[in-house]
């Protein structure tokens, strides 16, 4: 199996483990979740759509919550706005490697915000998301979880 295989097969899945208790985030995320995974997943034919599915969600996901800090003053915006601006930077260009016949390198590109995301979304994420919802109700966001197997 080629390395390309093998990225294709891993996947990347939504956990509850990327829950922020902020509905509309969560529910942003398990998009991204999804086209991240997409790209990983789909074939070279539906490679392109994968990608400028992902393009789509990326833009409009990080202008939502740029604006959503923007808007509300939220103090650790700067570092959480370079980020963002960062990762589509990469996507330009990915996107412009793709288009010159470089299919790899959305795969690698996936791979990377797969391995990106989980961080991102516990520091960066979780703090806007206390902020919003501290600042629409008074207190932090409350996350509920499914209890791990533990011995009886």
């Amino acid at each position: 199996m080629s390395a390309s295989q093998a990225a294709v097969s891993a996947g990347f899945e939504w956990t509850d483990d990327y829950a922020l208790g902020h509905e509309s985030m969560d529910d942003t995320h398990r998009e991204f979740v999804g086209c991240v995974d997409a790209m990983l997943r789909a074939n070279d034919s539906a490679l392109a759509a994968a990608l400028a599915t992902f393009a789509d969600h990326a833009r409009r996901h990080f202008a939502e919550e740029d604006a959503a800090m923007q808007q509300t003053a939220y103090g650790s915006a700067g570092c959480h706005i370079d980020e963002h601006a960062a990762v589509l930077k990469s996507l330009d260009e990915v996107r412009a490697a793709f288009d010159q016949g470089h299919v790899g390198v959305v795969r690698s590109f996936a791979a990377a915000l797969a391995n990106w995301f989980p961080g991102h979304a516990s520091v960066m994420d979780q703090g806007l998301a206390r902020w919003l919802v501290q600042r629409r109700l008074g207190g932090s966001p409350v996350v509920i979880r499914p209890r791990s197997s533990m011995p009886a």
